[in-house]
């Protein structure tokens, strides 16, 4: 059997490392174009995600049998469909039903249809008329670009200038290009945030798992928004009551109205959700595994990543068993100097021994000529923990960062110091 996986960073690290920790060697890893982490165990192809056509082709000249989607930008460009069109068996929703993710305007859309609990918001395209809509409400206001922006395209503006000049950003310097040409003005909303996965195949809905994250780039969650510095799992609020009132108030009614407006979900369902006074409510979808949630989550999973991407691909996920562990989870990210704006690469790691029930995933990194592991993106390490707390495995998590020599690195002190947020 051979599988390949699509995307080079620390999720597309622990969705092979999970594959490979419950296959048997006769199960023949490539992912493209992968990393650093990703070479001890698989090969590495050097196509990168948004060339579907040389996907295309090397996943039919090398027979491989099932295709798992990490990121979100393949997924867009319609890798599924066309993968499909070639009777390419492939993990991950079309080019229409990833627009839960593309495209804010689509997921509301469905959620409105759906009853399903999220944030009232507008949409505009003039410059003009949004700053008219806000000249007599009160911040916070929060202003999110339509379309995908790595990540960067929200802002939360606690004044009348911060949200003039979000606007400004998307809709007159078009700074996101097409993805903030329309944007959407949302109520705030209070409270605390869970991020929630699950596996589906447009009908069935897996049992849910949730994480939570932390995405500024400081201590105290200070300073700006990054694709994400850590975070653990489970959390605290996520008990059996709350995990079926999600289930059958968000999820389930998601997919459900999916399949109704011809456009079914199969793949990973993410739910970035905010527990209010007025209950969950969801802030936003995505559309696949997140980063760091995949490097924190997949050491938990007891059951067997291939066979439940292969059943969401042939639509017969009810018949899998989908089993997580009732342990903890902590992750750390460490990254280079001056990320998330501009940083530096290249720089040398080395990485020490470190406790069996930790794992260090690779985010950015390359092999140099002279065989040296070197730093290649913004963020570069995950460092993972499970254990039978969260305590015990966010001391675990922060032993192993000593046992990495990354000069100028940066990583939170603060990952799931408190589980109360």
């Amino acid at each position: 059997m051979k599988v390949l996986i699509v995307g080079s960073g620390g999720r597309e690290h622990a969705i092979a490392w999970s594959i490979r920790k419950t296959n048997s060697e006769n199960l023949q890893i490539y992912v493209a174009p992968g990393n650093a982490g990703t070479l001890p165990f698989a090969t590495n192809v050097n196509i990168q995600i948004t060339q579907i056509k040389e996907l295309t082709t090397f996943a039919k000249e090398n027979k491989i049998d099932l295709t798992i989607v990490g990121s979100e930008t393949p997924l867009d460009l319609g890798i599924v469909d066309i993968f499909r069109m070639n009777n390419l068996k492939i993990f991950g929703p079309s080019k229409k039903a990833s627009q839960i993710e593309s495209s804010k305007e689509f997921a509301k859309n469905i959620m409105n249809k759906a009853n399903v609990p999220t944030a009232d918001s507008i949409t505009f395209d003039s410059y003009e008329e949004s700053i008219k809509f806000l000249s007599g409400k009160t911040p916070p206001f929060v202003i999110k670009a339509n379309g995908l922006a790595a990540g960067k395209g929200v802002t939360i503006a606690t004044s009348h200038e911060e949200a003039a000049e979000a606007l400004d950003n998307c809709l007159n310097k078009q700074i996101f290009g097409e993805s903030g040409k329309t944007v959407l003005i949302e109520e705030f909303l209070e409270g605390k945030e869970l991020s929630i996965f699950s596996f589906t195949d447009g009908y069935y809905v897996s049992p849910l798992v949730a994480a939570c994250d932390y995405k500024r780039i400081y201590d105290n969650d200070l300073g700006p928004n990054t694709g994400g510095m850590g975070g653990y799992s489970p959390p605290h609020t996520f008990d059996s009551s709350l995990n079926q009132e999600i289930n059958s108030t968000i999820i389930t009614p998601t997919i459900h109205q999916m399949a109704e407006n011809n456009t079914p979900f199969s793949g990973i369902l993410y739910g970035g959700l905010i527990l209010t006074n007025q209950g969950p409510k969801v802030i936003e979808y995505n559309c696949r595994f997140g980063d760091p949630e995949a490097e924190i989550l997949l050491p938990l999973l007891d059951s067997n990543l291939f066979e439940i991407c292969q059943a969401g691909a042939e639509n017969s996920l009810n018949h899998s068993e989908i089993r997580w562990s009732t342990n903890s989870s902590v992750g750390i990210v460490l990254t280079s100097k001056g990320y998330p704006n501009e940083y530096e690469t290249e720089k040398i790691i080395s990485i020490g021994n470190i406790k069996d029930n930790c794992t260090i995933f690779h985010n950015g990194t390359n092999i140099d000529e002279e065989n040296n592991l070197i730093s290649s993106g913004g963020r570069v390490l995950t460092i993972v923990s499970t254990n039978n707390t969260i305590e015990n495995a966010r001391k675990d998590a922060y032993d192993a960062i000593k046992s990495v020599d990354f000069i100028d690195s940066h990583f939170r002190t603060d990952i799931a110091k408190s589980t109360d947020r």
